[in-house]
């Protein structure tokens, strides 16, 4: 029989819903204390004013009988379970070691794709000076040219 006891208290949503069968037991000042603790809960997360907070708790101080506590949540969601997810601005805050290595991913893929995509042409650039240097176009001085154009 306490065991019965036990899991009607213990698992709070009986107690909360006012949805048991020994309404006319008598509360012992741990429950009481308990009902008030749940209050506290919902007043901290804003789902209760000062002044229903102050009734219900009134009302939970004052309840002689497991009736008495009844409907003091009835217009609450479970214990434990938020109301509102809350989330600011819609989105998940990340992590920023995660956001720097991703970042650092992501310049060592494109500086790869660049380095694949121009060494082919760097190639092709210093074999075209390479010839520019063998063939004399470049590097050779002329002293004629540079005395007409006085």
């Amino acid at each position: 029989m306490s065991s019965q006891r036990t899991n009607t208290l213990g698992g709070f949503s009986p107690l909360f819903r006012g949805m048991y069968s020994d309404q006319h037991l008598r509360v012992s000042d741990a429950e009481r204390q308990t009902v008030t603790d749940r209050l506290s809960e919902h007043f901290a997360a804003g789902r209760l004013d000062q002044a229903e907070f102050d009734d219900r708790v009134g009302r939970a101080m004052n309840a002689k009988t497991r009736a008495d506590l009844s409907g003091l949540f009835s217009d609450l969601p479970e214990t434990g379970a938020p109301a509102v997810v809350d989330h600011p601005h819609g989105r998940r805050r990340r992590h920023p070691v995660l956001v720097f290595v991703l970042l650092v991913l992501f310049i060592m893929a494109t500086a790869h794709a660049v380095l694949w995509a121009i060494l082919p042409w760097l190639w092709v650039a210093f074999l075209g000076l390479a010839l520019l240097f063998v063939t004399g176009t470049v590097g050779r001085h002329r002293p004629h040219q540079d005395r007409e154009n006085l």
